[in-house]
């Protein structure tokens, strides 16, 4: 206990200094952020918001201003001349990762805590929610989407152009070759790769982070500066398969194990395709009322090239290898910048914070709280406590919970529950369904301010605060709505190798 003493003492004591440094500068800019802020509302009407969420597994260790092995100059530098967020919290899965970015509210608020969507499940994200596109499109917005969707489309109601998306490129589902943008099903291949409504086979053969890349630079340059425009780039580097154009994987030729090369490959095209979008928001006169947010949407799997060490855990579970992940806001709208922010940010927290910025309002009616403040000058973060998830499907129960520093992790936890570095050696990492017994169904308890990697187990010493996380986890549970995973349904099988919709009722 008093090595965590210790270790509290000095993690508080960075954040002292790093306050006392900043208190006078900000004292003499009070005066300047009102002015400033009036100005945003002022320019908010030629103000373009992009969002780059980069795809499954580019996670905690795997961006340069992490791990210096990783070649990713553009986005370090769009990074370190910005916001860094150290503390930004997604679901462990991307469907409903993607659920709470889009609705602000947590995914057991939505019925999308359990798992991902499968191609025959017949539902989508509820349609009982006003999406972020929605809502900036009634701001005046033009609104386009680049990229992977993965909320459904069983239903033509379900598709990003009927959810506030004017123009869409890109897939339905979770996984696909990135050149010929097919699926494979048992002995068949299924396209599932759309430009608007309409299947776009002609663009087989190109990898998807350059057809990404050019879309987005389009979008850009033909867009119309009379309006604000809001893009969302959804890539599909880093999600397995793990292919990338060779001149990528030879620029890491040091790296031994094949997957982590092919990784680490995959990493530096998304940069070069974001580097594209920045250079052409800069030539056509956009990039000083840009923001751009950069995150990933869930923890890496280290037997599939990502990884999160040091922090705990894989995609899927609750650790902080699962929900941790990197993530940056860039843009010259900042009134402090250069900086690494560890206040507490969670992706439901981009809805109303991105409302704010464009001028819109509203979107505080569901779970996320306004983070602009805290981005943009340093201030408290608006929430001290977070939800990873409460997930109560059939026989599983998981649910994890912080309330400042505590963290609360709670039932079956025991896969892929370990610290993965790494691998240094041609041989494949080992698979990760490697339950801990001796983490049973039981609750642990963790101070993440003094012990991120969370090593220390404090359940033990601490049971009266177990016993009150456990009591607000049960609080919460009163209102979850009932997960929706219905199991699949024969209707939703391809025709003529090409994935479908209309076969489904949304609901």
């Amino acid at each position: 206990m008093e090595q965590i003493k210790d270790l509290v003492a000095e993690a508080v004591g960075k954040e002292m200094e790093l306050f006392k440094r900043e208190i006078a500068s900000l004292r003499d800019e009070t005066q300047k952020l009102k002015r400033e802020n009036s100005e945003l509302r002022e320019m908010v009407k030629h103000l373009e918001a992009a969002v780059d969420e980069t795809e499954q597994y580019s996670r905690y260790n795997d961006v340069s201003w992490h791990n210096p092995d990783i070649i990713s100059p553009r986005l370090e530098q769009l990074a370190r001349e910005g916001v860094i967020l150290e503390q930004n919290y997604v679901l462990p899965l991307c469907t409903p990762s993607r659920s709470g970015l889009m609705t602000g509210r947590y995914p057991f608020h939505l019925g999308r805590q359990h798992n991902v969507l499968f191609g025959t499940q017949p539902t989508g994200l509820t349609l009982n929610h006003t999406l972020l596109p929605e809502l900036l499109q009634e701001a005046g917005y033009s609104t386009h989407m680049v990229g992977k969707w993965h909320l459904g489309f069983c239903a033509p109601e379900y598709l990003p152009q009927a959810r506030g998306f004017q123009s869409f490129l890109g897939y339905w589902q979770g996984a696909e070759d990135y050149y010929n943008h097919t699926e494979a099903i048992g002995d068949s291949v299924t396209l599932d790769f759309w430009d608007g409504e309409k299947s776009a086979p002609e663009l087989s053969g190109v990898y998807s982070a350059e057809l990404y890349g050019d879309r987005a630079e389009s979008l850009i340059r033909e867009h119309d500066q009379q309006s604000p425009m809001f893009l969302y780039l959804a890539m599909q580097n880093v999600h397995m398969p793990l292919q990338v154009p060779q001149r990528y994987e030879d620029m890491y030729p040091s790296v031994r194990n094949a997957d982590r090369r092919t990784f680490s490959g995959m990493v530096t095209a998304l940069d070069d395709a974001v580097g594209k979008v920045v250079d052409a928001l800069k030539e056509v006169g956009m990039y000083n009322n840009t923001v751009i947010v950069f995150m990933g949407d869930n923890g890496g799997l280290p037997h599939a090239g990502g990884n999160n060490y040091p922090l705990r855990g894989t995609k899927g579970t609750l650790w902080e290898g699962g929900t941790r992940t990197p993530a940056f806001v860039h843009s010259p709208l900042l009134a402090a910048s250069n900086y690494s922010n560890y206040r507490l940010v969670h992706i439901t927290d981009w809805l109303p914070t991105l409302l704010r910025v464009a001028g819109a309002g509203g979107g505080l009616d569901g779970d996320g709280f306004d983070q602009w403040d805290s981005i943009a000058s340093n201030a408290p973060s608006a929430r001290s406590e977070m939800v990873y998830n409460i997930d109560d499907f059939g026989i599983t129960f998981q649910a994890a919970l912080r309330d400042g520093d505590l963290k609360l992790v709670w039932g079956q936890n025991q896969v892929n529950s370990h610290w993965y570095p790494v691998p240094e050696s041609a041989t494949p990492p080992p698979q990760l369904a490697d339950p801990d017994d001796t983490l049973g169904y039981s609750a642990h308890l963790f101070n993440i301010t003094a012990d991120p990697t969370e090593r220390e187990d404090l359940a033990a010493r601490l049971p009266g605060e177990v016993t009150r996380l456990q009591a607000r986890v049960k609080q919460l549970m009163k209102t979850e709505v009932p997960a929706d995973f219905p199991p699949g349904d024969d209707a939703g099988h391809p025709v003529d190798g090409v994935w479908t919709t209309g076969w489904c009722e949304a609901h």
